[in-house]
């Protein structure tokens, strides 16, 4: 079975869990499981380093990609902060894990995040299945200190002002990681456009800010895991937004329907959610106002 289309849930509507993965090292760390992958246990979720938090040398069974949203941490040598991006592939050394004041990440692993402790086990090595066409390594992206652009950016949504900060990119299997931003008051000319689908995973998570579509509003802390060929949109904007966007098992381009779908800035929220999750996040959700 592979992974349910999630699309959308709100972060703020999940509880905060003890991390559900193996391995010593996650004890004590704190997780909200945005969606998983039943067979091969590759997950996305939300990580809580408790203040203290320290761990000794470990590798990963899986490969590691994550964004730090609140607080400051250190990995080894590097020491991570707001907005701070990293990659790694599995089985990549690591020299300790630490936060003093704790730390929230958004995390994505593309199997089952097993915990070697290399400090107990020396000659461990976790790389089985490891691509090497996933490497090299990024151990640290100060993202703020990279530009935004258009470039590449498809001219039939420009309607939205677009630009974006690609992270990672892999060529050889199309894999792409981007900041993508969203102008305010955006929508589609004459309220009415085109579907879009592609022929890859598409995944988000918003970091600020509001997406409209055609499943309801999104705020910050929304996610969605959306499978390939999946129609969706149109979409607009009222103050704009920053989001994380991931596309994985094939590459990025935009098919347009043949049909015209009508955009309103007030859509019902009608969300496409697995069983377990739609008595805990099916509900509408929306920030504190006024």
């Amino acid at each position: 079975m592979p992974r349910p289309h999630v699309e959308f849930l709100h972060a703020q509507q999940l509880p905060w869990r003890a991390a559900p993965f193996p391995g010593g090292g996650w004890q004590g760390v704190e997780a909200k499981l945005l969606s998983r992958d039943p067979a091969t246990g590759a997950c996305s979720a939300l990580l809580k380093l408790p203040p203290g938090f320290r761990r000794g040398a470990y590798r990963l069974a899986a490969s590691q990609e994550w964004l730090l949203l609140e607080g400051a941490m250190r990995r080894g040598a590097v020491d991570y902060g707001l907005d701070d991006y990293a990659w790694l592939p599995a089985g990549h050394p690591g020299d300790g894990w630490s936060s003093d004041g704790g730390a929230v990440l958004l995390a994505f692993f593309d199997r089952e995040p097993t915990w070697s402790d290399v400090a107990a086990a020396p000659g461990v090595a976790v790389t089985a299945g490891a691509d090497p066409a996933m490497a090299p390594a990024i151990e640290r992206l100060a993202t703020h200190e990279l530009p935004w652009t258009s470039h590449d950016i498809d001219p039939s949504v420009q309607f939205l002002r677009l630009s974006h900060k690609v992270l990672r990119q892999v060529p050889e299997t199309g894999e792409k990681t981007l900041l993508l931003s969203m102008g305010a008051q955006t929508h589609p000319r004459d309220w009415r456009e085109a579907r879009l689908a592609h022929d890859c995973v598409e995944e988000m998570y918003l970091l600020g800010g509001d997406i409209i579509g055609e499943r309801g509003t999104m705020y910050e802390g929304a996610y969605f895991w959306r499978p390939p060929r999946e129609w969706h949109g149109p979409f607009g904007s009222r103050r704009g937004s920053l989001s994380l966007i991931r596309f994985s098992e094939g590459r990025h381009h935009n098919i347009w329907s043949d049909d015209v779908q009508p955009f309103t800035l007030a859509p019902p929220h009608a969300p496409e959610l697995p069983p377990e999750l739609r008595g805990v996040a099916g509900a509408a959700w929306t920030p504190p106002r006024y």
